[in-house]
């Protein structure tokens, strides 16, 4: 018998405020709304103009700031249901500070590696480590990754992207705290010179969705320069962000035929 859920795609998408979603639930259809406590996930189809039997779902959340929040949100959309199917991969979107003079306003950054900057268990444990990994670092799936990353840069010219300026691959920062000063730069460049954004979210649900065996990719905007003006460059970005940020999802869901779920060792994709 014919698996009926091989022909779905359910992801999970997560911001940490609404600003960072848009209006992308105004795009589905056969919506269903559960609330978990003070969280509520949205599910429901969204329709893409495709000759296929291939369905996407989307379920869709905003947890509010921090790890906590984030990591709570992450563990509820991994256990949710929408028609009886799970999600399949989890995306984290929203904005972050840039830590790199290169990155500016605008500039997308997909992580390939998160680091909790404010995680230090010395002397137990060297700063950053997390021990149930045995690591520093968590990177996403390379597929997941290669896919969000290749559907945005054959996009990137296209009018629903035309207000992003950059698509870069880099190392982004969590921490639960808002980095608004060049000391606290510096000093997190000195102990991680590769780093390229902090924000306050994607660490802990790349730890969620790895430890719920989740595929996950983080996708951060950059909204100001982490600097003395980054409450004022973030609260006027922020007003016009919400018109667009829907654009991102879109962009991916238009292109989710291409996904690792769907996409075959030979590079082709199977439409029925």
């Amino acid at each position: 018998m014919k698996n009926q859920y091989a022909e779905i795609l359910h992801i999970g998408i997560l911001g940490a405020m609404q600003e960072e979603i848009g209006n992308t639930i105004n795009n589905l259809y056969n919506i269903e709304k559960k609330r978990y406590g003070d969280l509520t996930i949205v599910s429901g189809e969204i329709k893409i103009d495709k000759i296929t039997k291939k369905k996407l779902f989307l379920s869709i959340a905003w947890s509010g700031w921090g790890k906590v929040s984030s990591a709570r949100a992450s563990t509820r959309l991994i256990g949710h249901k929408y028609k009886r199917t799970n999600i399949d991969f989890l995306l984290f979107t929203g904005v972050a500070g840039s830590v790199d003079s290169h990155v500016r306003q605008w500039d997308i950054i997909i992580a390939d590696s998160l680091i909790q900057h404010d995680l230090d268990a010395r002397p137990i444990f060297e700063r950053f480590h997390i021990p149930v990994f045995n690591k520093d670092e968590l990177s996403p799936k390379k597929e997941w990754l290669e896919w969000i990353f290749k559907t945005l840069n054959k996009n990137f010219e296209s009018k629903k992207l035309k207000f992003f300026k950059n698509l870069y691959k880099g190392q982004i920062g969590t921490g639960d705290q808002f980095i608004s000063n060049k000391k606290e730069i510096l000093e997190l460049k000195k102990n991680l010179p590769n780093l390229k954004a902090v924000e306050m979210e994607g660490g802990s649900v790349a730890q969620v969705a790895m430890q719920e065996g989740i595929p996950w990719v983080v996708i951060r905007v950059i909204s100001d320069s982490a600097d003395e003006s980054a409450s004022t460059d973030f609260s006027t970005f922020l007003k016009i962000y919400n018109k667009v940020s829907s654009n991102l999802i879109e962009v991916i869901a238009e292109n989710y035929l291409k996904s690792p779920k769907f996409f075959n060792e030979n590079n082709s994709i199977r439409i029925n």
